[in-house]
């Protein structure tokens, strides 16, 4: 993988299984330090998946890749009513690769502390930046895991403005199981609205 410095607003390389094995080492760094605080957590995982534009990116090659947005799913423990982190988001660095440095317009950051955090982010990372989000499922360990977030993302319809409405707009590709990796769970493009 030829890497570069160049700082675009998106990437138009196309994303490969090769960039989600990349975003599989990310996730799996960010569940372990998960398991430190919430080891009920461990051996729980249903999937990884890639969403929103990069996600679409991987589909068509035409939406470019302004960032990577990686979910994890785990199963509720069947003693719990929702996941203990369903609203922290981290970001971290992919790293020098081909998809290049993400430039930051920061005459569109709406606040100061968004244009703080996007400055930070402009010198710490040399690669693109992956938010990493965490959902729990009601649903069981041996279920299908494209199901489970299939039915997850059904739910949008009734609420654009969750999580899944969101994710539900654009595609959502398989990152995790590793034997399924590359698999479209969601194209908006084969969904009746």
């Amino acid at each position: 993988m030829a890497t570069t410095a160049t700082r675009s607003a998106r990437s138009k390389v196309p994303l490969t299984k090769r960039h989600l094995s990349r975003l599989s080492k990310i996730a799996a760094a960010d569940h372990e330090d998960l398991y430190q605080r919430r080891p009920a957590y461990r051996g729980r995982l249903l999937a990884v998946v890639l969403a929103q534009g990069a996600a679409l990116h991987y589909l068509n090659r035409r939406n470019g890749v302004k960032d990577l947005d990686v979910w994890s799913f785990f199963a509720l423990p069947p003693d719990e009513a929702r996941f203990p982190e369903d609203r922290r988001k981290r970001h971290v660095d992919f790293g020098p690769s081909d998809l290049g440095r993400q430039r930051y317009d920061m005459s569109k950051a709406r606040s100061a502390q968004e244009a703080t955090t996007w400055t930070k982010w402009h010198r710490e990372h040399e690669g693109r930046r992956v938010d990493l989000m965490m959902r729990g499922l009601r649903c069981d360990l041996d279920d299908d895991p494209a199901e489970a977030i299939r039915a997850w993302l059904d739910r949008g319809i009734r609420k654009p403005n969750s999580s899944p409405g969101y994710l539900r707009r654009k595609a959502v590709i398989l990152i995790d199981p590793a034997d399924r990796r590359g698999e479209v769970i969601w194209n908006p493009s084969d969904q009746a609205v």
